[in-house]
């Protein structure tokens, strides 16, 4: 492994892991400078990737790079989960 992929793997998973181990607030907070610093860890894989010619490892990261881009733009909207009042049953009338 070349010293240049050594470094973009050294960068690149460290970053992604924890910025994806709190992703959902990230999105829902909108930290645009944790989703900057995850975007560029993820094109650093990438890269790291290519240099190696590994393309079905290219494919699964710029995959996840985009998802996640479009997760983000959308701001995390999705079917939203009941509160507690629509779970209790208030019985008859």
């Amino acid at each position: 492994m070349s010293v240049l992929v050594l470094a973009l793997f050294t960068f690149g998973y460290p970053v992604s892991i924890v910025v994806i181990a709190r992703f959902v607030p990230v999105v829902r907070e909108r930290r645009v400078r944790w989703f900057a610093w995850h975007q560029a860890a993820v094109a650093a894989i990438v890269v790291g990737f290519a240099i190696r010619s590994r393309g079905s490892a290219v494919a699964i990261n710029a995959s996840w790079f985009v998802i996640a881009a479009i997760w983000y733009g959308l701001g995390g909207r999705g079917r939203a989960l009941p509160d507690a009042t629509e779970l209790v049953d208030p019985g008859p009338g």
